[in-house]
């Protein structure tokens, strides 16, 4: 098997596959802070609401929510410029954030490095939330253990350094562990790109990249992904939150302290 490697921004890449090769992030950089997709102001991803209400919660595993340029990694040809298929997964444990009870999930969230179609303005992608009945948070997921509650087909619009907010209504279980992956499809018949939003900063809980043509059949931490390729990128923190409301049942009231 040979090796490529591409000089980039930040990241490299290696070859990992025939005719496929685990990218680092493209290096035609345009300015920090783009637009947000839904022309807001951007917020930190991984903060709270402010003002939300008690029982709102937003859930976090990467320290800041900055976004850093030129950091991301997905599968493509050796030839940078049209992305194969590539799952973005991260696990939220709900006991990590101290939830005991039902989580209403209202929100899923991610952050965009880079997005260009080959047709048109935006892309197909789709949400996948389910829940995960292994032990989470090794250096790989068992898609077996994965138990599908919601799918929620999106449209990714083009752009570079922005944030989508994707509205979900999806009842994830007390004490689960909530599974969300970002699957970003190949389309035969246009050439799409697509960096999903990442820093460095450090993360509380790995998130995990599928990548089937260029041989990571199961979810694969990056860190793992990076040891395969040499170091030639890293560290890659994906960027992504889930919010939600949590459910008041009898048992979460009586598990309350009582108030004196």
């Amino acid at each position: 098997m040979r090796w490529l490697l591409v000089v980039l921004a930040v990241a490299g890449c290696a070859k990992a596959g025939p005719g496929n090769s685990i990218i680092g992030g493209i290096d035609d950089a345009g300015p920090d802070g783009g637009p947000r997709v839904d022309g807001g102001v951007d917020p930190e991803p991984d903060a709270s609401p402010i003002d939300a209400p008690p029982e709102q919660v937003t859930l976090a595993q990467t320290t800041t929510g900055a976004m850093l340029d030129g950091n991301s990694v997905s599968c493509q040809p050796d030839l940078p410029g049209s992305t194969r298929p590539n799952g973005y997964y991260r696990v939220f444990a709900l006991s990590d954030h101290a939830i005991a009870g039902p989580l209403h999930l209202t929100e899923v969230a991610f952050a965009i490095e880079a997005a260009k179609s080959g047709a048109g303005t935006d892309q197909a992608a789709t949400l996948n939330l389910g829940t995960y009945a292994a032990t989470p948070f090794g250096e790989t997921l068992d898609v077996a253990q994965v138990q599908r509650l919601s799918s929620v087909p999106i449209r990714i619009p083009d752009g570079r350094l922005t944030r989508m907010a994707v509205p979900v209504a999806v009842d994830v279980p007390a004490s689960a562990n909530l599974v969300v992956e970002l699957a970003i499809p190949e389309d035969p018949d246009v050439e799409n790109e697509f960096f999903i939003g990442t820093n460095k900063d450090g993360e509380r809980r790995p998130g995990y990249l599928r990548a089937p043509t260029c041989d990571y059949e199961t979810p694969t931490t990056f860190e793992k992904i990076a040891r395969d390729n040499n170091n030639k990128f890293g560290p890659v923190d994906i960027i992504m939150t889930v919010t939600g409301t949590v459910m008041t049942t009898p048992e979460t009231i009586n598990a309350r302290p009582e108030l004196r």
